[in-house]
């Protein structure tokens, strides 16, 4: 009976790996497409709702006119922190990425800084709520995701509930600007 259990387990832990494996290369993949061309980002507990700027602060808000397809729309580039995470550059301001800033989401031009480097470098992880979707983990304050309460989006700690899984968890989506 001993020697069926170590089997099992080591049956398991292969098979846990054989797909940590193909996720990790399914999600590479899916992140260098995502560098050449926009990305979208759905909420996932408001799927009518995308993760967009707006007057230069970070919203989910409906999409409804060119110009919030545009606000909506980012290409995902290495990390301007770490070359192993992803920063958000904004479609129709180049020059500018989300970072978080006194735990706001905003869109600024880079400074030139660490700190301001770090602020737009996002760790991304499977979604913490549901299949499928993705979150997105602040790299200079470990456990803090990007997260929408009342619509505006934060860095929040993860407090654990549901709550917070599903304001956490996003849909990779094709870029939404033309």
């Amino acid at each position: 009976m001993k020697l069926n259990s170590i089997w099992f387990c080591r049956k398991i832990t292969c098979l846990s790996l054989t797909v940590i494996i193909l996720f990790s290369a399914f999600l590479s993949l899916s992140l260098v497409q995502a560098q050449t061309t926009s990305s979208s980002f759905q909420s996932t507990n408001f799927p009518d709702r995308y993760i967009r700027h707006k007057n230069f602060i970070g919203y989910i808000d409906p999409i409804q006119s060119d110009l919030d397809r545009s606000d909506a729309s980012f290409v995902l580039v290495p990390g301007l922190a770490d070359k192993r995470f992803f920063s958000f550059r904004s479609v129709n301001f180049p020059d500018q990425y989300l970072r978080h800033q006194n735990f706001e989401l905003k869109l600024h031009k880079p400074d030139g800084s660490d700190l301001y480097k770090n602020d737009a470098t996002f760790k991304i992880v499977p979604g913490l709520y549901g299949e499928g979707g993705f979150s997105f983990e602040s790299v200079n304050f470990p456990d803090y995701f990007i997260r929408h309460q009342n619509f505006r989006l934060y860095i929040h700690r993860i407090d654990g509930s549901e709550l917070f899984r599903k304001d956490a968890t996003f849909m990779l989506k094709p870029g939404l600007s033309h």
